[in-house]
């Protein structure tokens, strides 16, 4: 299996993300797994990958309500980024909330949001968007 270059985990709740890297370490699915806890530290983080030529993560696992800038709010600005730099990014939703509109309200912020994942992240749910990914995207 061909690994991904990097996950990038955005989620203000600690224990969230030690699951969740449990669950992508588990499944042997990325070399690289950087953990943020808003959106703001997550733009932060792609603004360097961009300005340095860093890798950029593969796929972003993006919380909705966060402190300081939550998963909408970093969706608008995400959006600023280059079609270049965001074609080849892959975004899932992994939140609380199982609210139809907050999906429809994603999607209409940005279109490679590629699912809507409940939490807790499960092996299936890294198994699907992995699958996806190697499937569809650019690399």
């Amino acid at each position: 299996m061909k690994q991904m270059d990097c996950v990038l985990l955005v989620d203000d709740s600690l224990t969230a993300n030690f699951y969740n890297k449990k669950i992508l370490n588990t499944c042997h699915v990325t070399k690289e797994i950087v953990e943020v806890h808003n959106g703001e530290e997550a733009l932060h983080f792609l603004k360097a990958c961009e300005i340095q030529n860093k890798k950029k993560p593969n796929v972003i696992f993006l919380d909705i309500n966060m402190p300081v800038m939550d998963g909408f709010e970093f969706l608008e600005e995400y959006m600023k980024f280059s079609d270049q730099f965001r074609s080849d990014i892959l975004i899932s939703l992994l939140t609380t909330s199982n609210w139809k509109n907050d999906m429809d309200k994603a999607k209409e912020k940005c279109d490679l949001i590629f699912d809507y994942i409940e939490k807790p992240l499960a092996k299936k749910d890294v198994e699907h968007v992995y699958d996806f990914y190697t499937a569809n995207m650019k690399h």
